[in-house]
């Protein structure tokens, strides 16, 4: 008899441990998808700000509109930034 009781006791340690080892597997798990959402809501905001200022842009441009050199700057920085969402869109 004390060997059936040893026998549940052991296998009571066992399931508990591996519970034990699922919950730190879930809890890994969570803590991944906290940390994927937080880049995946930086990258989002940080498009949606670039399509305001890209619009804002380009509602800027009228007919006859003169291309100057500071106009440039300002396409190729909104140019760059896109590239740099994309590159890092694509990382993931």
């Amino acid at each position: 008899m004390a060997k059936e009781r040893d026998l549940t006791v052991q296998q009571t340690v066992e399931a508990a441990q591996h519970l034990h080892t699922q919950i730190e597997q879930l809890q890994q798990s969570l803590i991944l998808r906290v940390q994927l959402q937080e880049i995946t809501e930086t990258q989002y905001n940080e498009l949606v700000q670039l399509a305001r200022e890209g619009i804002a842009f380009l509602q800027s441009c009228q007919a006859n509109t003169i291309v100057t050199a500071e106009w440039i700057t300002r396409r190729d920085d909104l140019i760059a930034r896109a590239q740099a969402l994309i590159a890092d869109a694509n990382k993931a």
